[in-house]
């Protein structure tokens, strides 16, 4: 039952001005029927949207709220008053292309497709025209890769390919436009430089007529006008289905002089248009058709083939969307023909009825079943049933799928409140205004293992959230107003949750969803951002985060372990953002500080990986180039430092326990190890410890046997002795120790280390092997205490005077090369560990800009982070936002 807002005179009795409810109008969801939305998309680490009145694409980086805006393409920029602000918008399924469509006004409209070179960098590849009645209605991206899938018992699988099977790697797009045209985009790289080719057909004719290739767009051959398109791609599909719904276009009147005098009256009849007469198109003939069409697509090479079938009778009201959902089933054999038809999509469409304007509409979501059956001779067809039809007593604004790496057939749905309260006693910046539901599919019910959440919007807003995009891991959706509206302000909300089986969980319960989103995201190298988001809100503290962690690499351990190095990466890197993004969000000093040393500690671990590959990939034995010597050097150098801090944090913690014994229980008598410790603990991550000691340690006596030849040679030979000499380690002795304590690591409880791994700190389980531990490497000769805790260059004041002057001139140290980051050059920051570059970029000297003179070597090894950091973060550029 729908309730009108209280008029002007009937103010609500006992209630203020402030706490009046917001009322809606039904003129507030008229944009649900307009032809123009507003898109929005959400990449890995930015939310992409159109501008709410300039033809531009909008981005922001989450979770920070930095903007930057896509360079337009070439006829936009030139004429943006002429271009209206972009009505499609579609990010490939690897998040590296992205393609938006911008109507015309009175003019063609112009598509452009870019290609993503760091979170909030996009480069335009090409522009695609369109005919003035042939724009975009619906897009989308062939080549999805095959997703993960995770039950609640965290039992992972590989989902069938969706869509058709891609002939070669690179990316295709889809459109359906106005005039009833199917296009197909591809895009082929030419020497280095991608170039667009395209082919289109009518979706009004049958298999005999193919697509030919062209770069201009095709006539209008139909009479009618695409208003809604939808694109189905099925699981293990060979074929793509589109289903339209269309009027007939309006035939402006022939232009006319009519003459008008003091004297004269003007004669109108032969100038106006009888809508009564038969021969005349009524009104009802430009309004929406009641049948919703759709055609089988099918692609064969370079020839596009177009296979109508029987349309959709729909009720004569206005469409809000169309949106097909994959049906997931199982594979089907190629040796037995099914002798049922099988179910492959869904489609849903949503519609809105506006009775006679005086109340607010009512929303009806329909389903469809698509079907497909085979027959012995390779034959099929395709079967379309009418399965559900519902009216919701709220209005539903969105219809969006649910977990894409979930076998379960979900759709999210939200619906807006008549009503919202506002009260003084709700002080919050959010209120209430509708709800957000999961609901299963085709029966369209509530689905019992997920809690409906409420949809928070700004206080005062009044306009429902139409435009919504899920995030990588369906943990969280944003939301834009339509068009024209201001404030235009994109909101983050949150997903529905699971239903808990206990009504009253224990404290230290992990909560499954993050668990089971966090294991997807690793399996498939996702960004976790969107996780992260909600596991650093203060309401969950640092033990629930630890024992999240915990779940999820013990869930990888036991169902992974033969790809090791590939997920323990994967989940360093996700922790080190989740304790990154904690220790930002807390206002306890020394948690902050806590938080901060566990995540330096990951990346120092990312830097010991990144570290001994660029051994790897610049050195051919004992063979180095002369430009790769310095590089070298200074990773070598860094790792002596790294080494130094873990030796000095055993000796400190070996000398606290002197004479305490491995069992004393004095909570004042037991130290806390340092989180630089956890090295000590796994033996992969002290594997590779061992290794790049070796590594380092060939390359110290390499440069000790060679002669200095050249300034830079003579350098770099100078800087890694001394840094050698002193470091106060043994590195020959060192090695022996390590090897001792790696023999005695396999004795702990691998849960332990676990534990230890996902709290990124030593748990109090491992405290008596540390000790020991401790106590061997302080009374061992791979250390020299006074030259580790003493530096001759901290006696030397004028010195320590010009190393203070020099870092005030620098901006830091290189997260990758461990050099120093010099001022006024191009510089990268990662959005997950803050750390800067600037390998890959270029040195500007006086007006000219030169690359660096480093070997070939050097840099391919440094291409190989160009889109990530060592921990797996994306970049973003800091000249944007400064």
């Amino acid at each position: 039952m729908t309730t009108t807002a209280p008029g002007p005179g009937s103010p609500l009795k006992g209630k203020s001005k402030d706490d009046a409810p917001s009322s809606s109008h039904w003129w507030d969801f008229y944009a649900l029927v307009e032809q123009q939305g507003r898109p929005v998309v959400w990449a890995s680490s930015a939310i992409l949207c159109a501008h709410e009145s300039e033809p531009i694409v909008v981005g922001r980086t989450f979770p920070s709220s930095q903007q930057f805006i896509l360079p337009s393409p070439a006829a936009v920029a030139a004429a943006p008053g002429s271009y209206e602000p972009p009505t499609v918008l579609t990010l490939s399924p690897d998040e590296s292309w992205l393609f938006a469509y911008f109507p015309g006004r009175q003019q063609p409209g112009v598509g452009c497709i870019w290609r993503a070179h760091h979170a909030d960098s996009w480069v335009v590849v090409e522009p695609i025209g369109f005919s003035r009645n042939g724009g975009v209605v619906s897009a989308a991206w062939l080549g999805h890769v095959r997703e993960w899938a995770i039950d609640s018992s965290r039992r992972t699988s590989r989902l069938p390919p969706l869509g058709p099977a891609m002939l070669v790697a690179s990316p295709a797009l889809v459109l359906v436009t106005q005039n009833m045209q199917f296009q197909v985009c591809n895009i082929r790289f030419n020497a280095t430089l991608p170039k667009v080719t395209s082919i289109s057909c009518s979706l009004g004719k049958h298999d005999g007529s193919s697509a030919v290739p062209n770069s201009d767009p095709l006539p209008d051959l139909e009479n009618r006008l695409c208003t809604h398109a939808a694109i189905g791609l099925g699981y293990d599909e060979t074929s793509i289905l589109v289903a339209t719904r269309s009027h007939t276009k309006v035939v402006p009147l022939e232009p006319s002089y009519v003459p008008l005098g003091s004297d004269l009256r003007p004669d109108l009849a032969s100038h106006l248009h009888n809508v009564h007469l038969a021969d005349s198109a009524d009104w009802e003939s430009w309004a929406q058709e009641s049948n919703i069409e759709l055609a089988e697509i099918r692609q064969m090479g370079d020839a596009v083939y177009v296979r109508p079938l029987p349309p959709i009778r729909c009720v004569d009201q206005k469409l809000s969307s169309l949106s097909f959902f994959p049906a997931h089933q199982e594979t089907v054999s190629t040796e037995q023909v099914p002798t049922t038809p099988i179910l492959r999509m869904y489609l849903c469409a949503s519609l809105v009825n506006f009775g006679d304007y005086s109340a607010l509409p009512t929303s009806e979501l329909t389903i469809y079943g698509l079907s497909r059956k085979f027959y012995p001779n390779t034959a099929s067809e395709w079967l379309s049933t009418k399965l559900v039809s519902k009216i919701f007593p709220e209005n539903v604004t969105f219809v969006v799928p649910h977990h894409r790496f979930s076998h379960s057939g979900t759709v999210v749905v939200g619906s807006w409140s008549a009503h919202t309260p506002h009260t003084k006693r709700n002080l919050s910046a959010k209120v209430p205004s509708g709800t957000v539901s999961v609901l299963r599919l085709p029966s369209l019910d509530p689905h019992p293992d997920w809690e409906t959440e409420p949809l928070l919007t700004a206080r005062g807003d009044t306009a429902p959230p139409f435009y919504v995009a899920l995030s990588p891991n369906g943990a969280l959706f944003c939301s834009i107003p339509p068009l024209m509206v201001t404030p235009s302000r994109v909101l983050v909300h949150a997903m529905p949750k699971r239903t808990l089986l206990n009504a009253t969980p224990p404290q230290d319960q992990p909560a499954p969803d993050f668990i089971l989103a966090l294991i997807s995201a690793i399996n498939s190298k996702r960004s976790v951002s969107d996780i992260t988001h909600q596991l650093s809100s203060n309401s969950i503290s640092v033990q629930e985060v630890e024992g999240v962690l915990y779940e999820v690499i013990s869930s990888l351990q036991s169902q992974r372990d033969g790809l090791r190095d590939v997920w323990l990466h994967e989940f360093l890197g996700v922790a080190l953002e989740v304790y990154r993004a904690k220790g930002e969000r807390t206002p306890k000093a020394l948690e902050k500080d806590d938080l901060a040393s566990r995540w330096r500690t990951i990346q120092d671990l990312c830097s010991i990986v990144a570290c001994q590959s660029a051994f790897e990939d610049c050195t051919d034995g004992d063979a180095v180039e002369l430009d790769t010597v310095w590089p070298l050097t200074v990773l070598s150098t860094w790792y002596l430092n790294f080494i130094e801090e873990l030796m000095r944090e055993c000796v400190l913690l070996g000398d606290a326990r002197e004479g305490l014994g491995d069992n004393a229980t004095e909570r004042q008598a037991i130290p806390t190890p340092h989180p630089v410790l956890l090295s000590l603990l796994h033996t992969d991550v002290l594997s590779r410890i061992r290794k790049t000691l070796g590594t380092v340690k060939r390359f110290y006596e390499h440069l000790s046997s060679l002669s200095p030849g050249g300034e830079n040679g003579a350098l770099s030979r100078s800087l890694l002795l001394d840094a050698v000499d002193g470091s106060g380690i043994n590195l020959e002795a060192l090695d022996a120790l390590l090897v001792q304590i790696s023999e005695k690591v396999g004795q702990l409880d691998a849960s332990d280390a676990l534990r230890s791994l996902a709290a990124c700190r030593p748990v109090p389980a491992v405290y008596p092997f540390l000790f020991a531990t401790a106590r061997l490497v302080s009374h061992s000769n791979a250390i020299d205490k006074p030259r580790l805790f003493i530096k001759p260059l901290d006696f030397i004041s004028e010195v320590g005077k010009a190393r203070r002057s020099s870092e005030a001139v620098d901006e830091g140290q290189d997260v990758i090369s461990k050099g120093v980051l010099l001022r006024q050059r191009p510089t990268r920051a990662c959005i997950r560990c803050g750390g800067k570059t600037q390998q890959n970029e270029t040195i500007v000297r006086s007006d000219s800009i030169v690359p660096r003179a480093l070997s070939l070597q050097w840099q391919t090894w440094g291409r190989r982070w160009s889109a990530r950091c060592i921990c797996g973060g994306r970049w973003i550029s800091l000249s944007r936002h400064t």
